[in-house]
């Protein structure tokens, strides 16, 4: 039964990439973060993804407990600050 076909309900590309918090849009790439199972205990990840991509690729990877959920927080908000720098430096409006 893996082949089972459910429900969008408004959740669009964060359910296929599986997101549990989107931080935000840039230049086409999405900053999000997803929770996943580990046998050494549930991680969090930091990912950038775009249409282009079948899976988003992570770029920061943290422990699912209270210091990592916030670490992960400043590293989405980082990682996204950095992308609307780059692009506004390519755009020249910086």
């Amino acid at each position: 039964m893996a082949d089972v076909i459910t429900g969008d309900f408004g959740t669009g590309r964060e359910a296929l990439a599986g997101l549990e918090h989107v931080f935000g849009d840039v230049a086409g790439l999405r900053v999000g973060l997803r929770r996943i199972e580990a046998p050494h205990g549930d991680e969090l990840q930091v990912t950038v993804s775009a249409e282009g991509l079948s899976v988003p690729r992570q770029v920061a990877v943290v422990l699912a407990n209270a210091a990592g959920e916030d670490e992960a927080d400043r590293i989405g908000k980082a990682v996204l600050e950095a992308l609307r720098l780059a692009e506004g430096l390519r755009r020249g409006t910086v």
